[in-house]
């Protein structure tokens, strides 16, 4: 098949021209940012000129980095696989922590067949068909002696109460002590992006920081060679994993940002349809509970978020990228997204729900998405198990600007 020509901004190659390549794209957002910024003020007076350059830097990234004028006829005709390594080279960056904030450790995560599940959830659908092929073919080739596995994270912070013991003894996988409480943490990045990211593995260390506990963060299949729901369904058998490592679910706490927190609610959902026991608790950052995108705030927030406002008419809208790479848009696509799975905030029955803490952005894009799927949940929960942070003039998942007043005062109240 003969693929569209497209014009990339980012490297397509590592190599020196490529670099250069990568430092002008940033070096000319930065040198924007520093114009309007001394020529024009600031465009919120609650940020500081870093807050300005890391914003921009993410928009332009974001808006730019791939061809956004796109029409929906050329989906099928986009290798998506080329652009599968073209995001992987582009990643956020990729180093490990300083020292003097935390360490962690990488381990693998194999799916032997003591831990495969079958997804009795009919109701899902579609999603629900997908998840019994993953877990079928999973099953299968841990029964033929080769499993598929994935990596895990380990992290704890130096300011926690690990920060005398030996980083050896403290980063694996197993509880400390039988009543050890764990925060497993599903990373955001629109199902493409953010895995082993330097910015997520510093909100993982300000978390164990203040909660006082070891992060693991399993490192899921990324969109866009990997559609939906792979990623639900390695966050739920990183979740086995953990159980059958010996902790106990009453001592583990569900947390993740943006996509992450909607896979948070997607585990949520298949442990209570399931008739399995539930975490303690959970923390949605900026969770992506609507895929369609549809509330208000899209528009409303546009000048303020670092996330473009795209329509889903657009094949590299991140809804495409991570649903069903180079399939057209239809309104059989979008009756599908609207599967409580993929979007939370369509779910007619969210009873069930364990004590949870939702921390938004007023200017992100979600705002309004999120705000509905909080009045749901309160709704369906008379237990008051919910609790909405809304952190003036912040963007989507604004904890990743650790250095700022809202991020501190967010990490605090989890």
């Amino acid at each position: 098949m003969k693929y569209t020509q497209l014009e990339l901004r980012l490297k397509t190659k590592d190599n020196i021209i490529g670099r250069i390549q990568n430092i002008w794209f940033i070096a000319s957002g930065v040198l924007a940012t520093l114009f309007n910024y001394y020529w024009h003020g600031p465009e919120v007076h609650a940020w500081d000129l870093r807050f300005h350059i890391i914003r921009n830097i993410l928009r332009q990234y974001f808006a730019k980095s791939l061809p956004h004028m796109m029409s929906n006829d050329t989906a099928p005709t986009i290798d998506f696989e080329f652009i599968a390594d073209y995001i992987a080279m582009n990643n956020l960056p990729n180093r490990p922590l300083q020292s003097s904030i935390g360490y962690n450790q990488e381990h693998n995560i194999e799916f032997n067949s003591k831990n495969c599940v079958e997804y009795n959830v009919p109701h899902y659908g579609l999603s629900s068909d997908k998840l019994n092929q993953m877990a079928e073919l999973d099953k299968q080739l841990a029964q033929t002696g080769h499993p598929r596995s994935i990596s895990c994270q380990v992290l704890v912070s130096t300011q926690s109460e690990f920060a005398n013991c030996d980083p050896n003894c403290v980063l694996g996988m197993g509880p400390l002590d039988p009543d050890e409480r764990i925060v497993l943490y599903f990373h955001g990045g629109a199902y493409c992006v953010g895995e082993r990211s330097l910015t997520h593995m510093h909100v993982f260390a300000h978390i164990s920081r203040t909660t006082g506990l070891r992060v693991f963060s399993p490192n899921y299949r990324l969109a866009p060679r990997h559609g939906f729901p792979s990623q639900l369904h390695d966050c739920f058998m990183a979740y086995k994993h953990v159980l059958s490592r010996g902790f106990k679910p009453q001592n583990i706490v569900l947390a993740g940002d943006s996509a992450g927190g909607a896979l948070v609610v997607g585990m949520l959902l298949l442990l209570r349809d399931m008739k399995c026991t539930s975490p303690s608790a959970a923390v949605l950052v900026s969770p992506w509970v609507d895929a369609t995108c549809s509330g208000d705030s899209w528009t409303r927030n546009q000048h303020y978020d670092y996330l473009p406002a795209l329509p889903l008419t657009d094949p590299f809208h991140p809804t495409r990228m991570f649903y069903d790479a180079g399939r057209k848009f239809s309104p059989a696509m979008l009756k599908e997204l609207q599967c409580p799975l993929v979007s939370p905030v369509f779910g007619t029955d969210l009873k069930g729900m364990p004590p949870m803490l939702v921390q938004m952005g007023r200017n992100e894009l979600l705002h309004d998405d999120i705000e509905k799927f909080v009045t749901k949940v309160k709704h369906d929960n008379k237990n008051g198990c919910v609790r909405l942070e809304t952190y003036e003039h912040m963007p989507h998942v604004f904890v990743l600007f650790d250095f700022a007043d809202a991020a501190q005062k967010a990490f605090s109240s989890i």
